[in-house]
Formats: structure tokens, sequence, C-alpha cells
């Protein structure tokens, strides 16, 4: 067989192999209007942009377990309700196995919000993928309980909100989470509100991989692009942040009150504070800092750090 043959045998084979979340979904409950309660398991989807001017409440509520949610490269809408708004985009309490993917969800005082309570462990087996979280005014993405993951997602211009003023581009509470390859850019507190570009509490066993955390800022709060509070054995590699406000307070990495939490080749550009432990124990290794005034402080260097 020549080149030219085996060349046109292995691509119309690899065009059929294409993964299937790819595609749209269309044997499915489609949502046409908000606000929706979803009150029976199943997979449901948009069919076209869905938008409100709500300013309280959410656009779609989750009353059930095991749901699929696939935006079909449509977007969930609530930015005519203006910077006061506290709805939320999607919304469920204590629920299981629900997925959300695939579309812009934008203009919400939360954008995505699985909600729990401590000890986070009621909620669990979440999936948030291939989402674009857009001016929302609070927080992007807010997923809490155990075992969820949350990947392949796009936080922008999150913040503003006029009934507080921190911001969050992604939140995850409870054990076993993951975040991994999302990228977060253009999260901004307000006056003296703190600023995180991804923020993690209690989430023992967590792995944080392969994210991508750009321009954070706040009137004079304090700036985090990673904050992990109460959370031991966690993994955090291979994250990049950068473009941090230069005030006094902006930390690459925080990590508060915490225990064996592994730090490894991640890449910081300015910032005061790289790579920060407090009443915490842990390594790094393989970490690089450029442009920041204390690169690492805390904990137990092993390997290569500069």
């Amino acid at each position: 067989m020549t080149i030219r043959n085996i060349k046109n045998f292995i691509l119309p084979a690899l065009l059929l192999t294409a993964p299937s979340t790819w595609a749209e979904t269309i044997d499915c409950t489609a949502i046409t209007t908000l606000p929706t309660v979803i009150t029976v398991q199943g997979i449901y989807c948009l069919t076209g942009d869905l938008a409100t001017s709500m300013t309280s409440g959410d656009a779609i509520t989750i009353n059930t377990n095991n749901v699929t949610i696939d935006l079909n490269g449509w977007k969930l809408g609530g930015l005519a309700a203006g910077a006061g708004t506290l709805t939320r985009g999607i919304y469920a309490w204590q629920r299981k196995n629900i997925t959300i993917k695939n579309g812009t969800i934008r203009g919400f005082h939360t954008g995505i919000y699985l909600k729990d309570n401590s000890p986070y462990t009621a909620s669990q087996g979440h999936l948030i993928e291939d989402i674009r979280a857009d001016k929302n005014t609070y927080t992007g993405i807010d997923v809490r309980g155990r075992g969820n993951i949350v990947r392949r997602n796009q936080m922008v211009d999150t913040g503003g909100t006029t009934a507080g003023n921190y911001a969050y581009g992604i939140q995850l509470y409870g054990p076993g989470v993951r975040a991994l390859n999302n990228d977060i850019s253009g999260t901004a507190a307000t006056g003296t509100g703190n600023a995180y570009g991804m923020y993690l509490y209690v989430a023992d066993g967590a792995v944080v991989e392969g994210n991508r955390i750009d321009d954070v800022s706040s009137g004079s709060g304090y700036i985090y692009g990673l904050h992990i509070s109460g959370a031991n054995d966690v993994v955090v590699e291979d994250n990049r942040i950068n473009g941090l406000s230069s005030t006094s307070n902006t930390f690459g990495v925080l990590m508060v009150n915490s225990s064996d939490l592994l730090v490894a080749g991640n890449r910081i550009i300015s910032a005061v504070f790289g790579i920060y432990y407090t009443a915490t124990t842990g390594k790094y290794m393989d970490n690089l800092t450029s442009n920041v005034t204390t690169p690492f402080t805390g904990g137990t260097p092993v390997g290569t750090n500069s």
C-alpha cells in the first residue's frame, strides 16, 4: 500500500472514531423557558440561547439526582439583571451525579452553584466540563461535595457585584475534588474585597493540575491565584499563574491550615508572594517564579526551585 493510500485509509477511520462528546446531544428533554425546575432524572439540553432578567432565584434548578444538562454550545444568560443580580444560572442542593457541559453561562451572580453543607460529603459525583462562565458577578463555578470534577472550563471577567465585593473564578469544597485544565482570566474584586482565581476548602485528597490563572485583581483586598484552606494530602501540579495585581497582599499559591501538600512544577509570574505555606506542612519542588518578591515561604523545598 502506498503512503498516499495509507493516509486515505487512516483519515476517514479517525473521523469515524472521533469522541461522541463533540456531537450535539439530540436525544434529550429540551429546556425552552426560564426559570425551569428539573424533577425527573435524565438528559436535558438547550436548543437555542436562553436569557432572563430575573434578579433573584435560579434560572435552572435541579431537584433530583443523575441529571445531565448539555448546553449544546448555546448560552444561558442573565446579563440583563445587572450588577446587583442575585440570580444563579444552574443550582442544585445536595444532589448526586450531575453533569453540566458544553456552553456559555453569562451574567449571573453565580454561574453554576452545586451546593452542600459541611462536611461536604452529601453531594457527590458531579462533572462540570467545557463551560465558558462569562461576566458572572461573584463566582463563575462553585461546586461542593465529594469526588467532583471540574475540567476544561473557561472563567472570563468574573466580579463586579454590587451585592458584595469579593470575586471567585472557581470555588471547590469537599474531599477528592479535581480541578483540571481550567482557564481563569479576569477575576476582579472591588473595594476591600478579596479576589480568588481558584479557592479550595476542606478538600482532602484534591488534585489541582494544569490550570492557567491570570489577571486577578482587587481594589485594596487580598489577591490569590490559588488559595487552599483546611485541606490535607493535596497535589498542586503544573499550574500557570501570572498577571496578579501588584499590591502588597498578592499570593500566587497560598496554603493555610493544611498538611502534606505537594506543590510541583508550577510557574508563577508577577506576584509579591509566590508559594506560601502558613500553618501548613508539605514539600515543593521544580517550581519556577519570575518577578516575584518573595518566591517561597514555609514548607520543605526539594529538587530545584527558583
